[in-house]
């Protein structure tokens, strides 16, 4: 039954269904008691949800040549990781103790949304496979031939810039 919730809804915690209302894996009939277990490690934080607490990229700056304003810095907490798509692409930023970061939003193995994955201090890990990469530089620590995109970020003021 699980992955028909999958299929219909989307992944708990992705954008199908948050846009369904049906956030952490539950359908309309999931009682309190069926509620999966939280996943472990830093939350993943919903760029809608950023966006709610008031933390909309700053309009006000300039970004560098070639960059894109990405988000707030203070959107996304330390040890956190979201997605992003910005300019028809699909890409996961994270905050490692302030330093931000970007890659690919896709996994290299199985195309898992690696902005939905956990972060654990500069490794982020697939949430379809468990797949690992290294969010400074996109190499990936399960298969050397897994690398993804990264992309130079900069941060303007209060707002983090991404170089497509």
């Amino acid at each position: 039954m699980g992955m028909l919730r999958n299929l219909l809804y989307g992944r708990p915690n992705g954008l199908r269904a948050r846009l369904l209302g049906r956030g952490a894996g539950q359908d309309a009939s999931s009682s309190t008691a069926n509620r999966p277990s939280p996943p472990s490690g830093p939350p993943v934080v919903p760029a809608e949800k950023a966006l709610r607490l008031g933390k909309e990229p700053p309009r006000d700056v300039t970004p560098p040549e070639g960059f894109e304003v990405v988000l707030h810095k203070d959107a996304l907490e330390t040890g956190q990781i979201i997605e992003i798509i910005i300019g028809g692409t699909a890409i996961a930023v994270a905050n490692v103790g302030g330093d931000y970061h970007a890659i690919s939003n896709v996994c290299a193995h199985a195309e898992g949304p690696l902005g939905e994955g956990t972060l654990d201090g500069h490794v982020v890990a697939c949430p379809y496979h468990g797949w690992q990469f290294d969010v400074r530089d996109g190499s990936c620590l399960t298969n050397p031939q897994g690398r993804i995109a990264s992309y130079p970020v900069r941060l303007v003021g209060d707002a983090v810039c991404v170089k497509l």
